[in-house]
């Protein structure tokens, strides 16, 4: 019955810190300067556009960050640089203005892909359309 026990609070522990340094991880590769390399929207309506080389977005180790932001999406130029507050789920990323303001980081992303120099995410709208960014780790 110890003996029992013992393993019952064994794999309680081993699950427990393995949840806890798979969350830090992904924020830990999270942690620093990112070039937006490629932004795209694809169109319920079967309309695509995308952007390369779209700035940047950098993201602090205390949960706040920045993103400076040129490019043209749908023939439409934009601008944006503001700063932010995140958080970093199992497979997603929030992120939420400083400011009042529509860009397109401030939502949550799903993590398709999260490498110490890559990262891919997607997210939609409230319409079904979805975005993907893809980005580089800055040198």
């Amino acid at each position: 019955m110890e003996i029992i026990l013992r393993m019952k609070s064994l794999l309680f522990t081993t699950l427990f810190a393995f949840l806890f340094l798979s969350s830090c991880s992904l924020e830990r590769k999270i942690t620093g300067t990112w070039n937006i390399t490629e932004y795209s929207e694809n169109g319920v309506d079967g309309s695509s556009s995308s952007a390369v080389n779209a700035g940047k977005i950098e993201f602090n180790k205390n949960g706040t960050g920045a993103n400076d932001l040129e490019y043209k999406i749908f023939g439409n130029g934009q601008k944006d640089k503001r700063s932010f507050t995140y958080y970093v789920g199992d497979d997603y990323i929030t992120i939420k203005p400083a400011q009042n303001g529509d860009s397109i980081a401030t939502k949550s992303w799903i993590i398709i892909e999260s490498k110490r120099s890559k990262q891919l995410w997607k997210s939609t709208d409230g319409e079904g359309n979805v975005q993907t960014i893809v980005l580089k780790k800055a040198d």
